[in-house]
């Protein structure tokens, strides 16, 4: 028998049973669409190649037929895009799947549960975009050769449907059909729906949400796709280019649903909608709400799907079952390979303690294992021996929290006010460095400082590196710093920190103006990862970024301080970083770093550790201290510009505003 998951209702510190040694599911690859069978059995199919299932929500998950059980590695049988069920037994997988002459003209399909598969040929070789399948055995899928795959025998056989329209590189990425089994909405990957009502004998092209103006796409250079069509009775709803709307069937009047984010049908009466709060709307055929959920998801669903009048819903860590009787949540478990070693690990009183997401884990040295001790209310992305506690901090770096490990506790913490004393532990040395890794090469540039005679001399560099940075330097700029990483802690931001002046504002406005006037030249606005100033697309509201200027000192607090603590992250494959490391007297060290693939002003915020506790600053002075001591040449020119601060927080501002029409 199948062992049962502990279904989550509420969230414990402590577990005390075997499944603590189950280790979350490793899943490798992304997932856009989940299989549910008629008994509730799940499957997840992945763009790596990968398989995973489970016989019911609540249930461990095992490893399906194709793919690894190592989570860094790919299945190496192409692309699975879904898997589908048409019925219990009868199982299909399709997308871009390889064969032995890599050909792609085959889907995999099971008549027995899963356990054994044939390749099954449905025409010329396509990467299959987009697939429907309903109750009754029939089948659509279409794809990259642009022509229409149908099956009536429960995906047996299949037959091929010519070309929807005259489009050239036509492709469908949602098909969606009635129960007449005649009509059928096609959505392509760039702003076209097609419908049939013969069943693909011939097709009217219906006016999309961006054909009839509903909403203005930003860019040229941005894609309109049809991310989802789906018919709900005499309704049809869409998702265009992340844009939610539904018309009547029989006149075309696209109506946004701004505070929605996704949807699908439970049948022609009932309609799920996850709201943008990440609640659940169920509405009727005459698309009015019938009941709404009081508990809301934990995070944007990757995946959903209907059955048996419930909505499925999958977030990599967890999956979901809602109706309007239920909202059941269970995490993703296996007990078919043990919980990996921790990344994140302290060493408290001789035994290494490990992190993993919420979870605190300890090694079973009978079992070599690890395995799961306590569950928390965040998930720890520091944690680090301090004052001969455990300390750990939230993905945000602004909750701590100390862990009584004997007594399986929590309790909120705050650091001392002060973390340095120089008076009785200085700083010997300290150094700057610039680096930069990618897939195939790794450099650093360094110059080291060390104290001599109540001043830090240069002991080496690399040529040419920090040219304008003096050869001795005053320690009173290293004190400085490490002063104001103390006090940072504990001041907000505001407007009048950027110390701009009305004639930044107003040159701030010119120069919006004249990037206006360079991307209207050009036609279009495309990115820039080299360009520091980049704009959503041509048809971005530039006078929004003046009127932003017009207005500066009355920008509350809370926005400045957000806007000079959010980091642009890095989406390159290659990392660069500044970074300053300070050793004191007795050992200690300290780093300050920043690896952005895009500088903020100042290179706000940067990342602080002590020790091995990592703490965040946006704190201006911190920079334009760091910009003194290197003589302004560790920074970019921009980097350090007013105009560039003001264009930060406008643009913060504008993109704010995007996110909530």
């Amino acid at each position: 028998m199948r062992k049962l998951l502990f279904i989550i209702f509420i969230l414990p510190l402590s577990i005390f049973s075997q499944d603590s040694y189950l280790a979350n599911l490793p899943i490798s690859g992304a997932i856009s669409e989940i299989g549910v069978s008629p008994s509730e059995k799940i499957w997840l199919a992945t763009k790596a190649g990968n398989t995973y299932y489970t016989d019911k929500i609540g249930e461990l998950w095992s490893f399906g037929p194709f793919g690894t059980k190592d989570p860094l590695s790919m299945g190496g049988r192409g692309t699975f895009e879904r898997v589908n069920f048409f019925t219990e037994k009868i199982i299909m997988i399709s997308g871009y799947i390889h064969g032995e002459n890599s050909n792609t003209d085959f889907v995999y399909r099971s008549e027995d549960g899963g356990l054994n598969w044939d390749k099954i040929k449905f025409g010329k070789s396509s990467w299959i975009d987009a697939a429907y399948i309903n109750d009754n055995g029939k089948a659509w899928m279409s794809g990259n050769s642009q022509l229409i795959y149908y099956s009536q025998d429960y995906g047996k056989t299949w037959e091929s449907f010519g070309k929807a329209g005259n489009e050239n590189a036509l492709r469908f990425n949602t098909i969606h059909f009635a129960k007449n089994e005649k009509t059928g909405l096609f959505g392509s990957f760039w702003n076209i729906i097609y419908k049939t009502t013969d069943n693909c004998e011939s097709w009217e092209r219906l006016p999309t949400p961006l054909d009839q103006k509903k909403y203005k796409r930003l860019s040229k250079e941005h894609r309109p796709d049809i991310r989802k069509t789906r018919i709900f009775g005499d309704y049809y709803i869409i998702n265009q280019q992340g844009n939610i709307f539904y018309t009547k069937s029989n006149t075309i009047n696209w109506i946004e649903l701004p505070n929605i984010s996704d949807f699908e049908t439970a049948s022609d009466e009932f309609i799920y909608l996850i709201d943008k709060d990440l609640k659940i709307d169920l509405r009727d055929s005459e698309f009015l709400s019938i009941w709404k959920s009081d508990k809301k998801l934990s995070s944007t669903p990757s995946a959903i799907n209907t059955k048996n009048k419930s909505l499925f819903v999958f977030t990599y860590e967890e999956i979901y079952k809602i109706n309007k009787n239920d909202f059941i949540v269970s995490k993703l478990m296996t007990n078919e390979v043990p919980i990996r070693e921790p990344y994140l690990k302290v060493n408290y009183g001789g035994e290494e303690i490990g992190f993993d997401g919420t979870s605190v884990l300890r090694f079973d040295k009978n079992r070599t294992e690890w395995y799961r001790y306590m569950e928390l209310p965040i998930n720890v992305s520091n944690a680090v021996i301090f004052d001969n506690q455990i300390v750990i901090a939230d993905n945000y770096l602004e909750k701590r929290f100390i862990i009584n490990i004997d007594e399986q506790k929590i309790s909120e913490y705050e650091l001392p006010k002060s973390l340095f004393n120089l008076s009785l532990n200085n700083i010997e040395k300290f150094s700057i460095e610039i680096g930069s890794q990618g897939c195939f090469h790794n450099d650093r540039q360094f110059r080291e400082y060390r104290l001599k005679n109540n001043s830090f001399k240069l002991y080496k560099k690399d040529k040419r590196f920090l040219s304008k940075m003096g050869k001795e330097i005053n320690p009173q700029l290293l004190n400085d710093i490490v002063v104001e990483i103390d006090n940072s802690r504990f001041k907000k931001l505001t407007a009048n920190d950027l110390g701009v002046s009305k004639k930044d504002l107003d040159n701030f406005k010119d120069f919006i103006d004249k990037e206006e006037q360079k991307i209207k030249k050009k036609g279009y606005d495309r990115f820039d990862n080299d360009n520091y100033y980049t704009f959503p697309g041509e048809s971005t509201d530039f006078n929004f970024y003046k009127n932003v200027a017009d207005r500066f000192d009355s920008i509350p607090d809370a926005v400045i301080n957000q806007v000079f603590n959010t980091g642009y992250g890095n989406w390159s494959t290659t990392i660069v970083w500044r970074k300053i490391t300070i050793d004191f007297k007795n050992g200690e060290v300290l780093t300050i770093e920043n690896s952005d693939d895009k500088p903020n002003y100042l290179y706000t915020p940067w990342i602080i550790n002590f020790n091995g506790l990592i703490i965040k600053s946006n704190s201006l002075k911190l920079g334009k201290l760091i910009n003194d001591l290197t003589n302004e040449d560790l920074f970019s020119d921009v980097s350090k510009e007013k105009n560039y601060a003001i264009y930060k927080v406008a643009d913060f501002l504008y993109k704010q505003s995007l996110n909530k029409k």
